[in-house]
């Protein structure tokens, strides 16, 4: 049975200086993705997320997270909820990562392929940096309102292979970004809402 993880992210971004758009006439794949990039994660910033994991019987659970970022390759996150979450913490230095669990005490190294809290996500969904650094623009399409991005991982230590990224033409940040495996079969949906 396949099974397809979903994801809702609300993004409240604190110290946020406003979306800077570019005509469509002069963008390009990649230069659609480095927008995207700063639009959604500037160089440094402070952060609440909610994200909502919706399995495939409907079940929802969700988790509460604040995160940091400093500079292009520092950040951390802290998990606010649920209870069974609270307190665990993830650092991210460039491509090393470390997570602290408060019952352990002590910071463990993951990879960014590693799953958190029970594999409902990974450690990139958490903590990317940019998808500019992990991921090329294949291919880029404009339908409507929407710029339609392919993406291939950079390398095979990317926690996905491969993306399709529909990113809204005004505002210049993803709507929903599909993720599959190497084989091609889709792993999780994630769907941006009320990103401010």
């Amino acid at each position: 049975m396949k099974k397809t993880l979903i994801f809702l992210l609300a993004l409240l971004v604190s110290g946020f200086s406003g979306i800077i758009c570019a005509k469509a006439a002069d963008l390009d794949g990649r230069a659609i993705l480095n927008q995207v990039d700063k639009n959604l994660q500037p160089q440094s910033y402070e952060m609440y997320r909610k994200l909502i994991n919706i399995e495939p019987d409907g079940t929802k659970k969700e988790f509460v997270l604040y995160s940091v970022k400093k500079g292009q390759d520092k950040m951390v996150a802290l998990f606010l909820s649920p209870a069974s979450e609270k307190g665990r913490s993830t650092l991210r230095l460039g491509e090393n990562m470390w997570l602290y669990i408060p019952n352990v005490g002590k910071p463990i190294r993951i990879t960014s392929l590693q799953s958190v809290v029970g594999g409902v996500f990974n450690n990139s969904d958490i903590l990317r940096l940019d998808y500019s650094s992990e991921y090329d623009a294949v291919s880029i399409v404009q339908e409507g309102d929407a710029y339609l991005l392919d993406l291939k991982a950079k390398t095979n230590a990317i926690a996905y292979d491969s993306l399709k990224m529909r990113v809204d033409v005004k505002t210049v940040v993803p709507t929903t970004i599909e993720c599959y495996a190497a084989s091609g079969m889709l792993i999780k949906t994630l769907y941006y809402k009320n990103t401010k």
